[in-house]
């Protein structure tokens, strides 16, 4: 109710991005098999969200080229962002959902 007060379309967690763009580069590589069905991609999103701190930002510019005060920031999110998604494929090819 308040956030539809409030809520702009700008507000956005960069963590959501920088998990399906670790989960796009895994499918793409061969380090790990990534299940491909669309349920098991939306439960390791979840999953590695759940795990993941959020890094919200609402400038458009800042969303897809982060200044230096944001940059280091970022790859620290990314990097941790893969750790979480790889947890995450495992705990879904060992209990599927769909």
């Amino acid at each position: 109710m308040y956030k539809d007060m409030y809520y702009h379309d700008d507000l956005e967690n960069l963590a959501e991005e920088v998990v399906f763009e670790q989960i796009h580069f895994l499918k793409e590589g061969d380090e790990i098999e990534v299940p491909d069905s669309e349920v098991s991609i939306q439960d390791i999103a979840a999953i590695a969200l759940n795990n993941m701190p959020a890094k919200y930002c609402c400038n458009f510019l800042e969303k897809r080229e982060p200044g230096e005060h944001l940059k280091d920031e970022v790859d620290d999110l990314r990097r941790y962002a893969k750790r979480q998604v790889l947890k995450a494929i495992k705990k879904v090819q060992a209990i599927p959902h769909d």
